[in-house]
């Protein structure tokens, strides 16, 4: 067992990314989003779950958009058009399917 502090592992600046966990079936990453990032629009690559750890993230999946704030979770398909504009700075961690 392993245990870490996940918020601290990992720097607002920009966009960033940092795998905490993975195995044949899925993996975990935790995302440090800056206030004003935007990720333009893309195909999920795989089934997904996002908790947000903190901030405030406009997330908009097939045209739809959702506000997400501290301690949401949602999930989203395979192949489902999605982006993002962090509202405030934000660190959210994301777990998908490996299976192909």
């Amino acid at each position: 067992m392993h245990i870490n502090k996940l918020s601290q592992e990992i720097e607002i600046s920009g966009i960033d990314k940092k795998q905490i966990y993975k195995n044949r079936q899925f993996e975990s990453l935790i995302v440090a989003v800056e206030k004003g990032t935007i990720v333009p629009s893309q195909p999920a690559p795989a089934d997904a779950g996002l908790y947000l750890i903190s901030g405030k993230i406009e997330f908009e999946i097939a045209g739809k958009k959702t506000l997400v704030e501290t301690d949401d979770f949602f999930s989203f398909s395979e192949g489902e058009l999605h982006a993002l504009k962090a509202l405030e700075d934000s660190k959210f961690i994301i777990s998908r399917n490996l299976f192909e």
